[in-house]
Protein backbone atom coordinates (compact mmCIF):
# COMPACT_ATOMS: atom_id res chain seq x y z
CA UNK A 1 0.00 0.00 0.00
CA UNK A 2 1.94 3.47 -1.20
CA UNK A 3 0.55 6.81 -0.56
CA UNK A 4 1.47 9.33 -3.11
CA UNK A 5 1.19 12.78 -3.76
CA UNK A 6 -1.62 12.65 -6.10
CA UNK A 7 -3.57 10.56 -3.61
CA UNK A 8 -3.23 13.45 -0.81
CA UNK A 9 -4.60 15.77 -3.13
CA UNK A 10 -7.34 13.81 -4.79
CA UNK A 11 -8.43 13.39 -0.61
CA UNK A 12 -7.90 17.26 0.35
CA UNK A 13 -9.85 18.14 -2.76
CA UNK A 14 -12.81 15.94 -2.99
CA UNK A 15 -14.03 17.15 0.60
CA UNK A 16 -13.63 20.64 -1.28
CA UNK A 17 -15.80 19.49 -4.11
CA UNK A 18 -18.45 17.82 -2.12
CA UNK A 19 -18.80 21.08 0.10
CA UNK A 20 -19.34 23.07 -3.07
CA UNK A 21 -22.17 21.10 -4.37
CA UNK A 22 -25.83 21.93 -4.50
CA UNK A 23 -26.63 18.28 -4.06
CA UNK A 24 -24.68 17.72 -0.58
CA UNK A 25 -25.62 21.41 0.45
CA UNK A 26 -29.32 20.46 0.37
CA UNK A 27 -29.66 17.36 1.86
CA UNK A 28 -27.18 17.69 4.39
CA UNK A 29 -27.38 19.96 7.42
CA UNK A 30 -23.27 21.14 7.69
CA UNK A 31 -21.66 19.97 4.61
CA UNK A 32 -18.43 18.51 3.47
CA UNK A 33 -14.40 19.17 3.99
CA UNK A 34 -11.22 18.17 2.94
CA UNK A 35 -8.13 18.42 5.30
CA UNK A 36 -4.31 17.92 5.54
CA UNK A 37 -3.39 15.96 8.67
CA UNK A 38 0.06 15.93 10.46
CA UNK A 39 0.36 13.23 13.80
CA UNK A 40 3.74 13.28 15.51
CA UNK A 41 4.12 9.51 17.05
CA UNK A 42 7.13 6.87 18.06
CA UNK A 43 7.39 4.13 16.25
CA UNK A 44 10.40 1.28 17.82
CA UNK A 45 11.80 4.08 20.44
CA UNK A 46 12.03 6.20 17.19
CA UNK A 47 10.59 9.71 16.52
CA UNK A 48 8.11 9.30 13.59
CA UNK A 49 6.20 11.44 11.57
CA UNK A 50 2.70 10.59 9.82
CA UNK A 51 1.19 12.58 7.01
CA UNK A 52 -1.63 12.35 4.71
CA UNK A 53 -5.15 13.73 4.47
CA UNK A 54 -8.64 13.15 5.12
CA UNK A 55 -12.25 13.89 3.74
CA UNK A 56 -15.43 14.01 5.49
CA UNK A 57 -20.03 14.77 4.79
CA UNK A 58 -20.64 16.83 7.81
CA UNK A 59 -24.76 15.36 8.56
CA UNK A 60 -26.53 17.45 10.97
CA UNK A 61 -23.11 19.83 11.71
CA UNK A 62 -22.38 16.78 14.47
CA UNK A 63 -21.55 13.27 12.59
CA UNK A 64 -18.61 12.91 10.50
CA UNK A 65 -18.37 10.05 7.96
CA UNK A 66 -15.37 10.30 5.30
CA UNK A 67 -12.11 8.46 4.80
CA UNK A 68 -8.26 8.97 5.24
CA UNK A 69 -5.10 7.83 4.44
CA UNK A 70 -1.48 8.50 5.83
CA UNK A 71 2.07 7.45 5.59
CA UNK A 72 5.14 7.52 7.59
CA UNK A 73 7.30 10.13 6.63
CA UNK A 74 10.23 10.12 9.05
CA UNK A 75 13.28 7.82 8.88
CA UNK A 76 12.80 4.61 10.84
CA UNK A 77 15.49 2.68 11.03
CA UNK A 78 15.04 -1.39 11.69
CA UNK A 79 18.59 -3.30 12.72
CA UNK A 80 19.24 -4.86 9.22
CA UNK A 81 22.04 -3.28 7.19
CA UNK A 82 21.51 -3.71 3.09
CA UNK A 83 24.77 -5.66 2.47
CA UNK A 84 24.90 -4.12 -0.97
CA UNK A 85 24.96 -0.54 -0.01
CA UNK A 86 25.68 -0.94 3.51
CA UNK A 87 22.56 1.75 3.75
CA UNK A 88 20.36 0.72 7.19
CA UNK A 89 17.06 -0.61 6.02
CA UNK A 90 14.07 1.69 7.02
CA UNK A 91 10.82 0.85 7.69
CA UNK A 92 7.70 2.36 5.46
CA UNK A 93 4.16 2.29 7.35
CA UNK A 94 0.87 3.51 4.94
CA UNK A 95 -2.98 3.00 6.08
CA UNK A 96 -6.30 4.08 4.50
CA UNK A 97 -9.61 3.78 5.68
CA UNK A 98 -12.76 5.16 7.20
CA UNK A 99 -13.30 7.95 9.98
CA UNK A 100 -15.80 8.33 11.63
CA UNK A 101 -16.51 11.58 13.66
CA UNK A 102 -18.66 12.72 16.61
CA UNK A 103 -18.69 16.54 17.23
CA UNK A 104 -19.64 17.79 20.62
CA UNK A 105 -21.05 21.47 20.73
CA UNK A 106 -19.97 22.27 17.39
CA UNK A 107 -21.61 25.64 16.91
CA UNK A 108 -18.96 27.01 19.74
CA UNK A 109 -16.26 28.32 19.06
CA UNK A 110 -14.01 25.52 20.99
CA UNK A 111 -15.31 22.76 21.09
CA UNK A 112 -14.60 18.49 21.34
CA UNK A 113 -15.03 15.53 19.06
CA UNK A 114 -14.44 12.00 19.00
CA UNK A 115 -13.15 10.00 16.22
CA UNK A 116 -12.57 6.22 15.05
CA UNK A 117 -9.96 5.87 12.46
CA UNK A 118 -10.51 1.97 11.16
CA UNK A 119 -8.14 0.98 8.11
CA UNK A 120 -6.03 -0.91 6.15
CA UNK A 121 -2.49 -0.66 6.91
CA UNK A 122 1.07 -1.84 5.34
CA UNK A 123 4.41 -2.30 6.64
CA UNK A 124 7.64 -2.37 4.11
CA UNK A 125 11.09 -2.69 4.46
CA UNK A 126 13.72 -1.09 2.23
CA UNK A 127 16.34 0.89 1.28
CA UNK A 128 15.85 5.01 0.33
CA UNK A 129 18.12 4.73 -3.11
CA UNK A 130 16.47 3.72 -6.09
CA UNK A 131 19.77 3.17 -7.39
CA UNK A 132 20.12 -0.05 -5.90
CA UNK A 133 18.45 -3.08 -7.63
CA UNK A 134 16.87 -4.31 -4.29
CA UNK A 135 15.48 -2.20 -2.16
CA UNK A 136 12.44 -3.82 -0.91
CA UNK A 137 12.84 -6.79 1.81
CA UNK A 138 9.68 -8.03 3.22
CA UNK A 139 5.87 -6.67 3.58
CA UNK A 140 3.29 -7.35 5.49
CA UNK A 141 -0.60 -5.98 6.24
CA UNK A 142 -2.16 -5.50 9.36
CA UNK A 143 -5.73 -4.10 10.86
CA UNK A 144 -5.48 -0.89 12.43
CA UNK A 145 -7.63 0.98 14.74
CA UNK A 146 -7.07 4.31 16.21
CA UNK A 147 -9.30 6.01 18.32
CA UNK A 148 -9.11 9.92 19.01
CA UNK A 149 -9.86 12.74 21.02
CA UNK A 150 -10.09 16.15 19.66
CA UNK A 151 -10.04 19.71 20.50
CA UNK A 152 -11.32 22.10 17.74
CA UNK A 153 -11.53 25.43 16.92
CA UNK A 154 -13.35 27.19 14.64
CA UNK A 155 -11.53 29.88 12.98
CA UNK A 156 -13.83 30.90 10.35
CA UNK A 157 -17.04 29.57 8.69
CA UNK A 158 -14.30 27.40 5.73
CA UNK A 159 -11.27 26.61 8.35
CA UNK A 160 -11.84 24.74 11.26
CA UNK A 161 -8.37 23.64 13.19
CA UNK A 162 -8.51 20.43 14.93
CA UNK A 163 -5.36 19.42 17.65
CA UNK A 164 -5.85 15.99 19.69
CA UNK A 165 -4.55 12.49 20.30
CA UNK A 166 -5.25 8.90 19.59
CA UNK A 167 -3.76 5.61 20.10
CA UNK A 168 -2.37 3.02 17.29
CA UNK A 169 -4.24 -0.09 17.81
CA UNK A 170 -2.69 -2.87 15.36
CA UNK A 171 -3.74 -6.22 14.36
CA UNK A 172 -2.84 -8.86 12.23
CA UNK A 173 -5.72 -9.68 9.71
CA UNK A 174 -7.79 -13.27 9.82
CA UNK A 175 -5.81 -16.20 11.18
CA UNK A 176 -2.24 -14.41 9.68
CA UNK A 177 0.39 -13.79 12.19
CA UNK A 178 2.79 -10.62 12.37
CA UNK A 179 6.74 -11.61 11.93
CA UNK A 180 8.99 -9.47 13.58
CA UNK A 181 11.42 -7.85 11.02
CA UNK A 182 14.54 -5.78 11.93
CA UNK A 183 13.82 -5.41 15.49
CA UNK A 184 10.57 -3.74 15.20
CA UNK A 185 7.98 -6.20 16.65
CA UNK A 186 3.50 -6.19 16.68
CA UNK A 187 3.72 -3.92 19.30
CA UNK A 188 6.56 -1.55 18.35
CA UNK A 189 3.36 -0.27 15.71
CA UNK A 190 1.48 0.77 18.45
CA UNK A 191 1.04 3.87 20.26
CA UNK A 192 0.17 7.40 21.15
CA UNK A 193 -0.09 10.33 18.52
CA UNK A 194 -0.79 13.94 18.90
CA UNK A 195 -1.77 15.10 15.81
CA UNK A 196 -3.08 18.06 14.14
CA UNK A 197 -5.93 18.33 11.15
CA UNK A 198 -6.41 21.33 9.27
CA UNK A 199 -10.32 21.07 7.97
CA UNK A 200 -10.95 23.28 4.18
CA UNK A 201 -14.88 23.02 3.58
CA UNK A 202 -18.21 24.00 4.44
CA UNK A 203 -19.56 23.18 7.88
Amino acid sequence: MNINLKQFLIFFFFGAVLSASPLFSQQLDGGAFGAPVVKFSSIAGQNAILAGGRFGWVIDSSIVLGGGIYALESRVKTNIVDPISGQDVLLGFNCGGIELEYILFPGNYIHASVDMFIAGAGTTYGVANKNIPRTSYFSQNLLLFEPQVNIEFNIVDWFHIDTGVSYRICIPPGTDSFYDTGGISLHDLQGLSVLFTFKFGEF
